[in-house]
């Protein structure tokens, strides 16, 4: 039964593409304020899933839940306005300057000019992009055009009627200094009652920060828990295939 604080439920979702389960009777729950890491080996399906659950894939079977309802007849914009996704990859191929990228974050939703500009030059600052507000966003570096796209999508985010903010490898394309900067702000995010569910390939990032970890493999689930409990050196090395230990609260790959 899902309870008021469940913000998204899913059961058996199964995606099957080319005769090969993509994602096949997935299960789990996500609640509102929590911060959820989806961790596995390339090809799990973590994409996929993540896609599903911004309303861009439709499962082949399986309920998915959000607040309690039913998903099934939801358009596009149903899911447009409470789900916020930055994918994997997101070329950028136009000539827009960096202010420009982030103001599409706000443009369906901002009732002034005046009230756009306040939201872009907030997220700019938070994402560390503002010195770069006028630079052609094609000429950028992969971690300062990975900033941008956060900046852009945390304007939407933030909006009164969002909930969940989908990542898929946030941290990618950062330097270390970003990533922390990173954490912080979605930090602040789930304080505020708001859901992050995000793919992340740093296993010990996932032990130190994630209220939960999701473990993916095969297209199936196959833990989902408490970080320590669920990337135990056992477990990374069945799911990884790479010889793991655990050393203090850290793993290390021999």
């Amino acid at each position: 039964m899902v309870t008021p604080t469940t913000l998204i439920q899913a059961s058996g979702l199964g995606l099957t593409r080319g005769g090969a389960a993509i994602v096949d009777d997935v299960g789990f729950s996500l609640a509102a304020g929590e911060l959820v890491m989806l961790v596995g080996p390339n090809g799990a399906g973590k994409s996929t899933l993540m896609n599903m659950l911004a309303g861009l894939l439709r499962p082949d079977c399986g309920v998915l839940q959000f607040a309690a309802a039913d998903t099934v007849s939801w358009q596009r914009s149903d899911w447009a306005q409470r789900v916020t996704l930055v994918p994997q990859l997101s070329p950028m191929n136009f000539p827009l300057s960096v202010s420009e990228v982030v103001q599409l974050g706000g443009l369906a939703h901002s009732t002034s000019v005046v009230e756009l500009r306040t939201q872009v030059h907030e997220a700019m600052q938070a994402w560390d992009v503002h010195y770069l507000a006028d630079r052609d966003v094609r000429l950028l570096s992969g971690g300062e055009q990975q900033r941008c796209q956060l900046a852009r999508s945390w304007i939407q985010v933030n909006q009164a009627d969002s909930q969940l903010w989908l990542l898929d490898e946030p941290l990618s394309a950062l330097d270390l200094r970003h990533q922390q900067q990173c954490m912080s702000q979605i930090r602040q995010l789930t304080a505020t009652g708001k859901s992050v569910l995000m793919v992340v390939h740093d296993l010990n990032l996932a032990r130190r920060y994630a209220d939960r970890v999701l473990l993916l493999c095969c297209g199936r689930l196959v833990a989902d828990g408490p970080a320590r409990e669920v990337l135990t050196a056992g477990q990374v090395t069945q799911t990884f295939c790479v010889e793991t230990l655990l050393e203090g609260d850290y793993l290390h790959w021999v």
